[in-house]
Order: C-alpha cells, then sequence, then structure tokens
C-alpha cells in the first residue's frame, strides 16, 4: 500500500440516514483483502490522522475530529443481525457555533465547556484535556483503499493507534441484506464487528499495556 496515489473518494455529507456497517480487526492478511482487490473497483485512497475523542460512550456515539480539523460525529442505532447501524453527522468548519459546543459536551458526558472551545480544534482538545479528564483523544492514523460496488463500499485500511500498527476491514452498506450478503461473500463473518468506538475505548484505557491480544467486551445491544 506505500506509495498510492489520492484518488478523491465521495466527501462526507452533512447528515446521513443510517448506513449498515461490519468492521473487523484480523491479525494476518485475510483471504478477503485479495477478494476485494481482485473483484471490485479501486474508487479512492487516503492517508490521513484522526483524532477521536473516546469517552465510555465511545461504542454507541463516536466523535472525532477528521483530519483533525472537523468535528463528526457518529451515533449507533439498532443493531441487525451481525451489522451496526450508525448515522453520521459533520458540524462543519471552526470556529463552531455554541449550540454545537453544548450538544459535543452532551455526547461526551461533560458537564460544561466554554464558548471558546469551539474556537479551534487545538483549543478543543485542550479544554477538554484540563476540564474533561474522562475524555481521551486518541490519533489514529490511517492509510486506506477504497472500494465500491453501487450502495456497497468496502474499506481496506492501515492504522497505527498509539504507536502500534493495526489492520481493519470494513463493509458500508445502506441495505443490510446486501451487506451480509458481502459480509458471507468475503468469509469475515466468524469475526466480531468491533468498529473505532470498541477498540479506541479499550484501547486507550490500556494505554499503557500491551496492545496486541487485547480482549474487546462489545456493549449489550437489543436486536429486532
Amino acid at each position: 500500500m506505500e506509495g498510492f496515489q489520492l484518488i478523491a473518494d465521495t466527501p462526507p455529507r452533512q447528515v446521513d440516514q443510517g448506513r449498515f456497517e461490519f468492521r473487523v480487526w484480523p491479525r494476518v492478511w485475510p483471504h478477503a483483502v485479495i477478494l476485494m482487490q481482485k473483484y471490485w473497483p479501486l474508487v479512492g485512497a487516503e492517508r490521513r490522522s484522526d483524532v477521536y475523542l473516546v469517552t465510555t460512550r465511545s461504542p454507541l456515539c463516536l466523535v472525532k475530529l477528521r483530519g483533525g480539523t472537523l468535528l463528526e460525529r457518529k451515533q449507533r442505532g439498532r443493531d441487525i443481525a451481525a451489522l451496526q447501524c450508525w448515522t453520521h453527522e459533520s458540524f462543519g468548519p471552526f470556529p463552531l457555533a455554541p449550540p454545537v459546543v453544548r450538544a459535543l459536551a452532551s455526547d461526551l458526558q461533560v458537564a460544561g465547556l466554554p464558548p471558546d472551545a469551539g474556537r479551534s480544534p487545538g483549543q478543543l482538545v485542550t479544554c477538554l484535556r484540563t476540564q474533561a479528564t474522562a475524555v481521551r483523544a486518541v490519533p489514529v492514523r490511517k492509510s486506506r483503499l477504497i472500494f465500491r460496488k453501487d450502495d456497497t463500499r468496502l474499506e481496506i485500511c492501515r492504522v497505527v493507534i498509539a504507536g502500534r500498527p493495526r489492520l481493519t476491514l470494513a463493509i458500508e452498506d445502506s441495505d443490510p441484506d446486501r451487506a451480509l450478503k458481502t459480509v458471507d461473500a468475503l468469509g469475515i463473518g466468524h469475526l466480531p464487528n468491533l468498529s473505532y468506538g470498541d477498540v479506541l475505548g479499550t484501547a486507550s484505557l490500556l494505554s499503557q499495556s500491551r496492545y496486541e491480544g487485547f480482549q474487546i467486551e462489545q456493549p449489550q445491544r437489543n436486536t429486532p
């Protein structure tokens, strides 16, 4: 994956209606990687560093600074089978409006943030560091390839968290039946579906421990 060229992917919408996701973190390169590259059209490639604002709620409400500059939130809805359903909202560039800062404080379960917390990404992280010690700002470096067929989106991504590299593969689709068929076609249904919120919520708490081999317990969810 070294040396690939940047191909613009579709920019995120401000608010979406929810998409079904299946993300795995294999410890070795699975056969699914070969299948993706062989049968799915490559539509994008990207390198960037995000900053996740991690709390105990991150498996259900995931907040990040995309590229370190744009505030985004993903809210987890009702699971279907092994799939997680997420809605996505982007708040645009800084400075943030006071209602956005108040909503962010609620998302992060912070008693309150001063109005100037939304002045810049750096100011926000500084305020959280000094006033909300339960919130962890976790940088995540990503190098990813993006594949797409119609409304089905696949991702192969190398990430670096706390200096340690990991591999993650993801399927995203607006149709849960189609997403489940893709999971089966790639042969990854035996692996646990873990979002960034699931992984970072554990990794941040164990930042002084060995990252490889940690066990993650998924939050209990009701399924229809």
